[in-house]
């Protein structure tokens, strides 16, 4: 009984890993190739599920393309124009959930 409450365990704390890594994902930069790509920026990693018009923010700077551009939230306004969406971030999850898995597995298999 032990060792199942032990797996369980260890399964809902990789699962919470996993989610904590997906929604950090979102602060990593994203490479724009031209203005128009501006309007419907895409974030997160491994399938981008956030989205977030940076066209508002970023469309009067004069950079060279492509550039690398982050998430921006907007601290000082009330609205959130971050567009977060369900199927995409739980496939997200679920990919990182199972790389922790065989991770765990091929430690536990080799190394231990």
């Amino acid at each position: 009984m032990s060792e199942l409450l032990d797996r369980l365990f260890i399964w809902l704390f990789l699962l919470l890993v996993s989610i904590f890594l997906v929604l950090i994902s979102i602060l990593l930069p994203v490479t724009i190739h031209e203005s128009e790509e501006l309007r419907v920026a895409m974030f997160g990693f491994p399938i981008p599920f956030a989205q977030q018009d940076l066209m508002r923010i970023y469309g009067d700077y004069a950079v060279d393309y492509p550039h690398k551009f982050t998430i921006s939230f907007g601290m000082l306004e009330n609205v959130s124009d971050i567009y977060f969406y369900k199927i995409p971030f739980f496939f997200s999850v679920l990919i990182v959930y199972i790389g922790l898995l065989i991770i765990r597995y091929l430690h536990n298999r080799f190394l231990l």
